[in-house]
């Protein structure tokens, strides 16, 4: 799903870094690009940064964390020299307590939660089948509306994206089910 999304923000133009522990598939996406695969089988060839070692990248605006939730704190852990004041930690993972996980590492007001109807399949390095779209949905943690967060949603509008507007019932409910 990050190399998805990643792919959407590089298209429009947003400076973008996939960060991946496995050596083997960044050093397939510095070589030969990202190839996203759509639910037609065209290709699209997307040249994007990768890493495996987030301290290169200096401070970022927006870390969007797309891990398993059991590798979650692990992540966000090594990410931690890479978050400056301002910097933003989205959540956009399936699974249970990420908001929580999270919050506990970088504090909850740097954290925005969300959930994505985007579906991916990873068919081999650097190749990954975008097999389904749907709208990206995100807010705070405290379910109030904020301008951090319809920022965050207008950048994934204008990448291609539907991110509806900001819908304080749908945060609520998130950090309700613990989403």
């Amino acid at each position: 799903m990050g190399s998805v999304i990643g792919s959407f923000l590089a298209e429009a133009g947003v400076e973008v870094v996939l960060v991946d522990i496995s050596k083997p598939i960044v050093d397939a996406i510095r070589s030969d690009g990202l190839v996203i695969v759509d639910m037609e089988g065209n290709e699209r060839l997307i040249k994007i940064a990768a890493t495996t070692d987030p301290n290169t990248l200096g401070m970022v605006d927006l870390l969007i964390v797309f891990v398993k939730c059991y590798h979650t704190e692990t992540a966000v852990r090594s990410a931690l020299p890479v978050l400056g004041s301002g910097s933003i930690v989205l959540s956009l993972q399936n699974g249970w307590g990420n908001a929580a996980r999270i919050s506990r590492i970088v504090g909850p007001e740097r954290v925005l939660l969300g959930v994505s109807y985007h579906s991916a399949t990873v068919l081999g390095l650097g190749r990954v089948r975008h097999g389904g779209e749907g709208p990206t949905y995100l807010g705070e943690l405290d379910g109030q509306a904020s301008e951090r967060a319809k920022k965050v949603a207008n950048l994934l509008s204008g990448a291609g994206l539907r991110c509806p507007s900001f819908d304080r019932s749908f945060a609520r409910d998130l950090v309700k089910t613990g989403t």
